[in-house]
């Protein structure tokens, strides 16, 4: 548990983070509309509410890898700046680490700095693309966005 932080421009645009013309309420509403239309399964048990412009997520995930999708799904959110992460998980497992795309980064990029080898960029590719927001492509990051880096 813990708090991560995200770049609050970045992201998917659910609502004017730049006005801020959705109030709290509209803002939770909305990322948990957003989180349900990713695809995950087993996210029925997990709650978001958005407080000063942080995500706070609770609830139970069934893995590691589940409530891992979710902080990110949630965090990649613009006029989200970062995560409260609550949630607990059923079976413990090795955490991910969390990576900020910077400008330049493409997958091999980031796969040679984390596991030194540019060729084991599918890995991360495959932790992050099954569901939207996630990847839908190895070519399509941005600056800002945030990826799960699996062991």
């Amino acid at each position: 548990m813990g708090l991560f932080n995200f770049v609050k421009e970045a992201g998917e645009k659910l609502w004017d983070a730049v006005t801020g013309n959705a109030n709290t309420e509209d803002q939770s509403a909305k990322l948990k509309e957003h989180l349900n239309k990713t695809g995950l399964t087993g996210i029925d048990k997990i709650d978001v509410q958005v407080v000063d412009g942080k995500a706070v997520v609770t609830g139970d995930a069934a893995s590691q890898e589940l409530k891992e999708k979710v902080l990110v799904a949630v965090g990649n959110v613009a006029g989200i700046s970062g995560v409260e992460d609550k949630v607990t998980v059923a079976e413990s497992e090795a955490e991910s680490r969390f990576y900020t795309v910077k400008k330049g980064d493409t997958l091999s990029v980031i796969s040679k700095e984390v596991y030194g080898n540019a060729n084991l960029y599918n890995k991360i590719f495959e932790a992050n693309k099954p569901n939207k927001p996630m990847l839908s492509s190895p070519d399509k990051i941005y600056p800002g966005q945030v990826l799960r880096i699996p062991q």
